[in-house]
């Protein structure tokens, strides 16, 4: 039997929102973010909290204990100092008992708490965000008019700030660098690089250089990528984390469908909280959109959470659209929980810093 009929149901497209990261076009060209300045609740607790990272990592490498350094890491001499107590390579016992530990930690953190640590107290975030992309804002405006500045001619004013923009960006990463390396040689050898003649510690002097070029190339032009692309942390996320770990999610349950806020108008039927301002997008430092669903790029900043709560309020509708949930708390309004996978690896987590701490806590050349 010969079928004339004709279909007329157009073809679906594939969803292409998951097939490349949010700052690389079709072609794999790098597409520059240009993030919003974030505020709001959240914001200003990561404010205090920044400032508390940047007191201990600008006053740690003064502090002693028993006339050693409270941390050495001198990787050329294999030579460790952890609480003022010295460990050498024979010590390879701890070392990995250490780095057992610490992974175990991460699965238990990743898994219970997502990406808190990135958003929170990584060292790159901390710096970039809290720092450096402040730095930027200071010079060259806010994300609009860096875009202006960007796009437009080399003017008089152009060159200006982009000058004064990299010239303060190097020296920071210069900053930065003396006390990165404070870490790995220790102050006093510091102290010696700087006032004492370059002639007599050239290597101390180019690894000083070495480590301000790599930090200024990974915050002035890097600079998510680092979060996106290098992290080994960000590529292990999806199979850490499990639809009952604590995440910054959309609730989609919500929020759709989206309608755009029509002003001294009724509300249409239907439609979700969510009025696709975008507001979520501008403001967050790797460019995705939060409500496509978890991604590799979320670090969990929780700047999509204050935009889309100031959003809210601004309309008259409930905040926590975006907020800190699960998966399975958005779709099927559970709690978040201590699982038994999470309870499982707190107690291999408690026995293994026990077993480490009795290492560590024994007398030396016992």
């Amino acid at each position: 039997m010969n079928n004339n009929t004709t279909e007329t149901t157009e073809p679906q497209q594939p969803e292409s929102f998951r097939d490349r990261i949010a700052t690389v076009d079709a072609k794999g060209k790098r597409k520059w973010v240009f993030a919003q300045k974030p505020k709001g609740k959240f914001y200003n607790i990561r404010t205090w909290v920044s400032w508390g990272f940047f007191a201990l990592f600008f006053t740690l490498p003064f502090i002693k204990l028993n006339g050693r350094p409270l941390f050495l890491f001198n990787i050329p001499e294999a030579k460790f100092i952890i609480f003022g107590k010295i460990f050498w390579p024979q010590d390879f016992v701890i070392f990995g008992l250490t780095m057992v530990t610490f992974i175990i930690f991460i699965v238990l953190f990743t898994a219970a708490f997502g990406r808190l640590f990135c958003g929170w107290v990584c060292p790159q975030t901390i710096f970039m965000e809290m720092f450096f992309r402040k730095l930027e804002y200071l010079i060259e405006g806010d994300a609009a008019k860096q875009r202006l500045l960007k796009n437009g001619p080399w003017t008089g004013e152009k060159i200006r700030k982009k000058l004064t923009k990299h010239f303060v960006f190097f020296l920071m990463s210069f900053v930065i660098a003396n006390f990165f390396l404070a870490y790995i040689i220790g102050v006093d050898e510091l102290k010696k690089i700087i006032s004492e003649p370059i002639s007599e510690h050239v290597v101390g002097f180019l690894a000083i250089i070495v480590f301000s070029a790599i930090f200024y190339a990974v915050y002035a032009f890097f600079r998510e990528q680092a979060c996106t692309v290098v992290c080994p942390y960000g590529r292990l996320q999806s199979v850490l984390l499990d639809r009952n770990s604590m995440i910054v999610a959309y609730d989609h349950k919500r929020g759709e469908p989206r309608g755009k806020f029509k002003k001294n108008q009724t509300a249409e039927l239907n439609l979700g909280d969510c009025i696709d301002c975008f507001h979520c997008v501008k403001v967050c430092p790797t460019g995705i959109d939060i409500r496509n669903g978890t991604q590799m790029e979320c670090v969990g900043c929780t700047a999509c959470i204050d935009a889309c709560d100031e959003m809210m309020v601004a309309v008259n509708r409930p905040t926590g659209l975006v907020r800190y949930a699960s998966e399975a708390g958005i779709s099927e309004g559970k709690k978040l929980s201590y699982t038994g996978r999470m309870k499982f690896y707190t107690i291999l987590l408690v026995i293994l810093s026990g077993i480490l701490a009795l290492l560590i806590t024994q007398p030396e050349g016992y």
